[in-house]
């Protein structure tokens, strides 16, 4: 009797235990199912950002694969038993075994949960972790935290030999590499556009500059290499040492080369504290046919303005446009409120037609505050030593976390929201005092603006209400650093009041001659070599033509007429640069990249890789000597962010990053450092050396503490990447 009452409650047992795996299961294939729904509901509302994060994702998880393929292969061929395959990081949302009778699979198992193997079982479970940031290679005995498990097995990892497991490890970054020259491979057999080192635009008095590089020269060869596309060229300086002169090669126009060294520096004012030329790339004159990220923003510009996708820029002010630099230089010299542009433009009935039209547009004109120079970041813009006064351009908007913050006051703790600077000031708004400096200029804006860092700065504009009257009103901000920059803003951006024809200061300028200095701040000019003026376009257009004379300015101030005269400089009258009040989204200057043949293909594709991997270690080098800024540097957030703006252009310029993305995995994963595979390579070297291996209680702190330093450094750089996103 009590062996009856004994056997029933065991196979009572038994059968409660394999109904709690089976409930767990259901309940787990319920929430998979559920989160799939989710899922795939969101994508049909978002059908463009979903396709673009999966882009991502699937990128991503490409180049993991490729990696843990190369473990996985090599760890198989030398003769290692491999658990797991995985590729995405845990938890894991779906484990797949071949059995000896059908197929096993396990969702979101639980991460203790024991997966029984039979004899005739496959040894190997295919998973795929919810995170697609990663994966990895579970092999028997294998450790990426401390010294390998002792195991008396013979496939266990550690007891194949050392150069067999030096292989396993390695294996990963080679295929990385393989996989990024095969992907230029493929993508350099079809072709592909790539901007082209082709220099748009020079800066004044920059490395460049001074070494003669002028626009439409184009850089042919970099330190000896001769397979150069713009990146190369615009990351050279960078990666340059302070001082080392860069060789370039360069061929100009009218098809001659030189030899040019170019000596890269910082910018004046630039917080990344990174090392340029002064290059810039070159663009084109037609507009961009295709409308991306912001499709609203695009349609209404090209309302505003009459231009349509696809008009290439023909004439400026009647004259021809002889290519997107000469298109630039002559805006650059209209000071005028308004150009006449001539496009040509697709006949509209028939987009397949090859027939265009010309068409005429006017657009506004605004001159820039400051003349873009490379070593000082106060070259002030002046008229013949007349600086206008400076006005509120753009407000910054609050940031994420200030919004957050004010969201919570106001919901939940019920108190009115903190004040930003959108509240203090308007677009219009002209400066005419900060702290006790009257109309100040840029420069002197800045200085005080430094000076009163974290505390009260009072500022008075001169404000229009709503019937349009002008009034004066006095605002308090309190200036705060950049985070990770000396910089200190108030958050405006700010431009010339050129539409008011009153003097801000006037600047004792070298050459100047006669009484202009005696011109007091806020007189009103009304008269330039006695032709009327409203604004400071027609000041400009007075002083350019009588350049090299003796003009007379006529002005008022405080009611009463005053006149000076002064000699125009002969050669720039008017320190100051024109561009048009609206930006044009030109379409990319690119040029096809194309291999004749598969052997050139391959070439090109592992050049391309050798680039990248150089350029990176040369990134790693300079970091290390402080030549390069940590701000510099991108983390898992930035590259994601980055990745996800790269969708948005053609499938094979995707590629492209994903191939320079690989190749960077397979440089950093080479490092040697605990817990990425160059520090496992080194640690088998000194097994090697010392005929065993590093004891437990030494490699495992020593590995923990690798971990850690790798967390904090992806932590590190991973905040700046926030930072950047949210406009900090």
């Amino acid at each position: 009797m009590k062996e009856n009452e004994t056997k029933s409650q065991q196979d009572l047992t038994e059968q409660t235990e394999q109904q709690v795996p089976q409930e767990n299961q259901s309940r787990h294939l319920f929430v998979a199912l559920l989160i799939l729904a989710f899922m795939i509901f969101w994508g049909f509302q978002n059908p463009k950002t979903a396709q673009r994060i999966g882009l991502v994702l699937l990128g991503f998880g490409g180049i993991v694969m490729i990696h843990e393929l190369g473990h996985f292969i090599v760890a198989k061929l030398g003769g290692i038993k491999v658990e797991a395959f995985s590729i995405g990081m845990p938890p894991v949302l779906v484990g797949i075994r071949k059995l000896k009778k059908g197929w096993r699979i396990r969702l979101l198992p639980k991460p203790d949960a024991a997966d029984p193997v039979e004899e005739g079982d496959n040894e190997t479970e295919y998973q795929i972790g919810m995170f697609p940031i990663g994966g990895f290679v579970k092999m028997l005995g294998q450790s990426d935290t401390g010294a390998a498990d002792a195991d008396n097995d013979p496939r266990s990892y550690a007891n194949r030999p050392i150069w067999i497991r030096i292989c396993v490890v390695s294996a990963g970054v080679i295929f990385n590499a393989i996989g990024a020259v095969v992907l230029f491979m493929i993508l350099f057999m079809n072709g592909i556009n790539l901007p082209p080192a082709v220099v748009g635009h020079v800066v004044n008095n920059s490395p460049a500059y001074d070494a003669g590089l002028r626009a439409g020269d184009e850089v042919v060869e970099v330190s000896g290499d001769r397979f150069v596309d713009f990146a190369a060229v615009q990351l050279s300086p960078a990666l340059s040492s302070p001082g080392e002169p860069i060789s370039y090669v360069v061929r100009h126009p009218n098809g001659t080369e030189d030899n040019i060294e170019v000596i890269a520096e910082v910018i004046a004012g630039d917080t990344t504290k990174l090392r340029y030329s002064g290059i810039a790339q070159a663009g084109t004159v037609t507009l961009n046919p295709r409308i991306a990220d912001d499709p609203n923003d695009v349609v209404d510009l090209f309302k505003k303005t009459g231009l349509r996708p696809g008009d290439e820029i023909r004439a400026v002010n009647g004259q021809p446009v002889q290519s997107p630099w000469h298109y630039e230089q002559m805006l650059s010299e209209i000071f005028r409120p308004e150009v006449t542009l001539q496009v040509s433009r697709q006949w509209p009935l028939d987009p397949e037609s090859d027939q265009r039209t010309m068409e005429t547009v006017k657009l506004p004109m605004q001159i820039d505050y400051v003349v873009e120079n490379f070593r000082n970041e106060y070259d002030l813009t002046h008229f013949g030593s007349i600086v206008p006064r400076l006005k509120v351009a753009a407000v910054a908007e609050p940031t994420k976390i200030e919004n957050m913050i004010n969201w919570f006051r106001k919901t939940i703790l019920r108190k009115e929201s903190l004040s930003s600077i959108k509240d203090l000031f308007s677009p219009e708004d002209i400066l005419l005092k900060v702290g006790d400096i009257d109309s100040p200029n840029y420069r002197q804006l800045r200085e005080i603006t430094t000076a009163h860092e974290n505390k009260d700065l009072s500022i008075t504009v001169l404000r229009k209400d709503k019937q349009g009257q002008e009034q004066k009103v006095e605002v308090v901000v309190r200036p705060k650093a950049k985070p990770g920059s000396d910089r200190v803003t108030i958050g405006l951006g700010l431009s010339l009041d050129i539409e008011h024809p009153v003097v801000g200061q006037v600047l004792p300028v070298p050459g100047i001659t006669g009484d202009i200095q005696g011109i007091p701040s806020g007189a009103r000019i009304v008269a330039v070599a006695g032709q009327p003026v409203a604004n400071f376009f027609d000041i400009a257009t007075g002083l350019q033509e009588n350049a090299g004379k003796q003009v007379r300015i006529d002005y008022q101030f405080d009611g009463k007429s005053a006149a000076v005269s002064f000699t125009v400089p002969e050669h720039e009258p008017v320190h100051a640069q024109a561009v048009l009040a609206v930006g044009l989204p030109f379409a990319e200057y690119t040029r096809e990249y194309k291999a004749s043949s598969p052997v050139q293909a391959v070439r090109m594709g592992f050049k391309k890789v050798s680039q990248f991997v150089i350029q990176n270690y040369l990134t790693l080098a300079s970091l290390i000597k402080g030549d390069l800024p940590s701000s510099a540097l991108m983390g898992p957030v930035g590259i994601l962010s980055v990745s996800y703006q790269a969708t948005g252009l053609s499938l094979d310029r995707y590629l492209y990053f994903l191939g320079l993305i690989s190749s960077c995995l397979a440089v950093m994963n080479l490092l040697p450092l605990p817990v990425l595979d160059g520090g496992h390579i080194i640690f088998l070297i000194i097994e090697k050396i010392t005929g065993k291996p590093i004891h437990e209680k030494i490699l495992a702190p020593i590995m923990y503490i690798g971990l850690a330093l790798l967390l904090g450094l992806i932590l590190w750089v991973s905040f700046n990447d926030v930072l950047r996103l949210i406009g900090l």
